[in-house]
């Protein structure tokens, strides 16, 4: 079974007399899925992330149950580390492995290492040996042998310490930047963006029972990039219009449809509203792709919901559009934090976000985006989306439209696209809204076909 092992890293283990034992898997599958197949605790295996500093490359060494605390690993070597992601063209280093893999033998490819006090708790310590087919396990004396030229030092949050922080409500933070005072800056008008105009003029617009395709346009063609944004959208593969768009008015009347218009021109104004960059896990590139997806894919799961029960369409598509705007806001109000937070999220990929927001910040963008929402006076339904969309347990009012977007996400986690913690939707929500598991796992099939095309929709949102 050696032999799935590269053989620069089998070569390294028998010049070091490594004695090791090898746990075999599929290829392609984590740390984490190959340790849990074979029962071993994830506080058990060693997870390595790349950093850099100013060109200089260091591999961290961590429990893979933990959390890499950047804060205090930057205070402890005075240091201002960023993480690589994975397939970043800067992870060059691991020759002979397969992609992706990031060995945990420092010395071996030339880089600094720095290991966390709390991989050395266990008698063995498990490996990823540069493949994705197996884990191997050494004695904690090899371990040690094999860092023997890293640094040791305590840059980790144990699984406990981050449950504690939950539940007594994060009274130990890590920062004087507490929820107390994000809420109460929040609450400030004169530090709220207001609500664009053009927004505020579609919410008068929902509420008026004669309102026409006309009328909406007249709306939308205010502003010359949203009406852009608008007739692009109806003019791409995906709607499949064949004649020609060359108006606002044409794309509500033969194309989009009054209410999805309406709802997407209040997403795209609203979102529009607030800078942030447009890369990184929280950018405006992943924010976009993964509204467009979950937007789509929450309308049609819409449509699987008996007729008597179902929710407002529209609202349901709004909803998936605008659900994670509380990460726009943390970025336009509070760009240092935001860049903290991503920060995080790129080394501790395994993480539920609100955890990692809760670990950075004591608050997290389901909170932030409720409050802002409410001090837009948004629709009670969005408003219920945007708080509750991570909580499958959650049954007040309007809960279908943050159970839709839930459902939706834990779908799209298969693409790697969101912040969901699991792929599979809850059997109870399922049953709750009266919708088949196979009924979903159809719709879901039924738009991946269409990937492409709400890729460039995607993509137009950004420009």
């Amino acid at each position: 079974m050696s032999s799935l092992i590269p053989s620069k890293i089998k070569n390294y283990l028998e010049q070091e007399n490594i004695d090791y034992q090898v746990f075999e898997h599929e290829g392609g599958e984590s740390i984490y899925q190959i340790a849990q197949s074979h029962g071993i605790p994830d506080n058990e295996v060693a997870r390595a992330i790349l950093l850099e500093e100013n060109g200089l490359k260091v591999l961290a060494i961590i429990p893979a149950s933990h959390m890499l605390d950047f804060k205090t690993l930057c205070d402890n070597f005075k240091s201002s580390f960023s993480p690589i992601p994975l397939d970043s063209e800067k992870v060059n280093v691991f020759s002979g492995c397969e992609p992706g893999c990031r060995p945990p033998f420092p010395a071996l490819f030339g880089l600094s290492g720095v290991v966390d006090i709390d991989e050395f708790n266990s008698d063995y310590i498990y490996l990823e040996p540069g493949t994705t087919q197996c884990l191997i396990r050494v004695s904690k004396s090899d371990f040690v042998h094999i860092q023997r030229e890293s640094e040791v030092t305590k840059m980790t949050c144990s699984p406990q310490t981050l449950v504690k922080l939950q539940s007594e409500n994060l009274e130990v933070a890590l920062s004087s930047f507490t929820p107390k005072r994000i809420k109460q800056r929040l609450d400030e008008t004169f530090d709220l963006p207001a609500m664009p105009a053009i927004a505020r003029e579609i919410m008068k617009l929902r509420v008026d029972p004669s309102a026409e395709a006309k009328d909406l346009a007249d709306i939308v063609t205010k502003d010359p990039s949203l009406a852009a944004q608008v007739i692009s959208w109806a003019s791409s593969p995906y709607y499949g219009y064949q004649g020609q768009v060359s108006s606002v008015e044409i794309a509500i009347s033969r194309v989009l449809g009054f209410d999805l218009v309406m709802n997407l021109a209040l997403g795209i104004a609203i979102g529009k509203s607030l800078k942030i960059p447009d890369d990184g896990p929280l950018g405006l590139r992943n924010f976009w792709r993964q509204a467009v997806y979950s937007a789509t894919l929450s309308e049609r799961l819409c449509t699987l919901i008996p007729p008597k029960v179902r929710p407002q369409r529209g609202l349901v598509y709004l909803s998936g559009l605008l659900h994670n705007f509380g990460h726009l806001l943390l970025g336009h109000v509070f760009p240092p934090q935001f860049f903290t937070v991503n920060r995080y999220i790129e080394a501790n990929c395994r993480f539920p976000i609100e955890q990692i927001e809760h670990f950075v910040l004591g608050v997290t963008h389901e909170e932030m985006g409720a409050w802002l929402m409410q001090s837009w006076n948004m629709p009670d339904e969005l408003i219920t989306a945007v708080r509750y969309h991570h909580q499958d347990e959650y049954s007040g009012i309007y809960r279908e439209y943050a159970n839709l977007v839930t459902i939706a996400n834990c779908m799209l986690k298969r693409l790697a696209i969101g912040d969901s913690s699991t792929i599979d939707p809850s059997v109870q929500l399922l049953t709750e809204l009266g919708i088949k598991k196979q009924d979903v796992e159809n719709v879901f099939d039924n738009l991946m076909d269409r990937a492409e095309e709400l890729d460039m929709l995607s993509k137009q949102l950004v420009a």
